[in-house]
C-alpha cells in the first residue's frame, strides 16, 4: 500500500504543471530520497574495509575507515589518522587530500598496513603545514610504492633509498615534483630530480574523483 501511494504521488508530480515554487507532495518521503547515496558510491564506499595505520616511532596503531558509507570523508576517522601520523601526542591537522592519497595507496596494494615514519613536525617545509607525510607500506618495496604514487597528479613524491631509510615522502602540491634521495639518516646529500614528460598533462587533468580509492 505504501509503495502504491508513493508511486501515485510521483505520477501526480510528473503530470502537474511545472512550478519551481511548488512544495513537494506530502506523500513523498523526500528526506529518504535525498539522503540515499548514489548506487555508484554505495558500491565502493560501502564495501571498503579499514586500513591499519601505525606510527614507527610510537608504535601507536589503529584501524581507520576514512570514508563513510555515503562516500564522504569521516571526521572522526581523520582525527584518528592525524593522532597517529602526528606522533607527538597531539592531533595536528593534515590536508584531507594527503590522507586520501595515503589510503588510496594502501588500498591499491591490497590494503597494506601503513607505517608512518614522519608526519607533522615543526620547521620542516610541507610537513609543518600538514601537507606531507613519510611512510612505508608493509610488504611493498619503497621503489614500487613511489612508482605508483608518481602516477598521481599534483603530488610531490620522493623515494629515500639508503638501506637505513627506505621510505617514501608524499606531499600534495601543484605542480608535481619527484625525486630520489640516497642520503643516510642525519645527512643531507643533494637529491636527484626525476623528470616526467607527461607530468604537466597529468596535473592539468586532475579532478577530485582521482583521489578516491577505486
Amino acid at each position: 500500500m505504501r509503495i502504491a501511494v508513493v508511486l501515485a504521488a510521483f505520477a501526480l508530480a510528473r503530470d502537474a504543471p511545472a512550478d519551481p515554487l511548488r512544495e513537494p507532495h506530502p506523500c513523498i518521503e523526500t528526506s529518504l530520497i535525498a539522503t540515499t547515496p548514489p548506487i555508484r558510491v554505495q558500491h565502493w564506499a560501502g564495501a571498503l574495509e579499514p586500513v591499519e595505520i601505525e606510527s614507527v616511532s610510537t608504535h601507536e596503531r589503529a584501524s581507520v575507515r576514512l570514508y563513510a558509507s555515503d562516500g564522504s570523508v569521516d571526521a572522526k576517522a581523520r582525527e584518528t589518522f592525524e593522532q597517529i601520523v602526528g606522533s607527538t601526542g597531539e592531533v595536528r591537522p593534515l590536508a584531507v587530500r594527503l590522507e586520501q592519497l595515503v589510503v588510496k595507496a594502501a588500498y591499491h596494494f591490497n590494503r597494506a598496513r601503513v607505517l608512518v615514519v614522519s608526519g607533522w613536525r615543526p620547521h620542516a617545509g610541507r610537513h609543518s603545514s600538514g601537507d606531507a607525510v613519510d611512510f612505508k607500506l608493509v610488504g611493498v618495496r619503497p621503489s614500487l610504492l613511489a612508482a605508483y604514487l608518481r602516477h598521481l597528479p599534483r603530488a610531490g613524491v620522493g623515494v629515500y633509498t639508503h638501506p637505513r631509510t627506505q621510505f617514501v615522502h608524499l606531499d600534495v602540491r601543484e605542480p608535481s615534483y619527484h625525486w630520489i634521495d640516497a642520503s643516510p639518516p642525519g645527512v643531507k646529500w643533494p637529491e636527484a630530480r626525476l623528470r616526467d614528460p607527461t607530468m604537466a598533462q597529468r596535473d592539468a587533468s586532475w579532478t577530485p574523483e582521482m583521489d578516491l580509492p577505486f
